[in-house]
């Protein structure tokens, strides 16, 4: 159970849950700012936010619900009678935070091992042209020409890609092992539908 801000930065500078913070925030690294601000300050509203780390507004509420969508932050709402208005305020609820990184390490961890068997257990093709990497079975469909460009596909050597899964498996891997997420993960409400990822990853030159 985090106790202490001297705990939370601590947490924050670890190098695995900075990475499953940056995907909750959709690599928006003023996020961070954000977060570091509400721990900061213990509790403000997104104008108090946008006026301390000079960010637009909207860019603060996008961050705001993207850490709340996660469970890391609360809001309390009052209502100004004169104006019609509602006030946001915030608040870090970041006593969650290891049970909210292992969860989303373990689903990570989940699809990069899928990702490994299929990598391992197939042959792919790219075209030279697009940079999309295609199975071998998917190649055979589109004639081994690109459906997007017309280009003549060529066997793609895969061998970096195994690697690069393998070395980000093992680093989730080890990172679970800290302390920080030896506590059971509690039961979770399911949420609404999350990000749809693409099926087809450009092939980097």
């Amino acid at each position: 159970m985090v106790t202490s801000k001297k705990k939370l930065y601590e947490m924050l500078e670890d190098p695995l849950v900075q990475q499953i913070l940056l995907d909750i925030l959709e690599d928006n690294i003023e996020g961070f700012d954000v977060l570091t601000t509400l721990i900061e300050l213990g509790e403000a509203t997104d104008d108090e936010i946008s006026r301390k780390l000079n960010l637009k507004l909207n860019t603060v509420r996008k961050l705001l619900y993207k850490l709340y969508d996660a469970r890391l932050v609360d809001y309390t709402r009052e209502k100004e009678e004169d104006i019609n208005w509602y006030t946001y305020t915030w608040k870090p609820t970041l006593d969650k935070l290891p049970w909210v990184i292992k969860k989303r390490v373990q689903e990570k961890l989940k699809k990069l091992k899928e990702q490994l068997t299929i990598e391992e257990n197939n042959m792919f093709f790219y075209c030279t042209k697009c940079g999309i990497k295609y199975l071998f079975e998917e190649a055979i469909d589109c004639g081994f020409r690109c459906p997007h460009c017309g280009g003549i596909f060529k066997e793609y050597d895969n061998s970096r890609d195994i690697e690069l899964l393998k070395d980000q498996i093992k680093f989730l891997e080890e990172g679970l092992k800290l302390s920080i997420f030896s506590t059971p993960l509690p039961p979770v409400t399911p949420k609404a539908k999350g990000r749809k990822g693409s099926k087809r990853r450009k092939v980097k030159s």
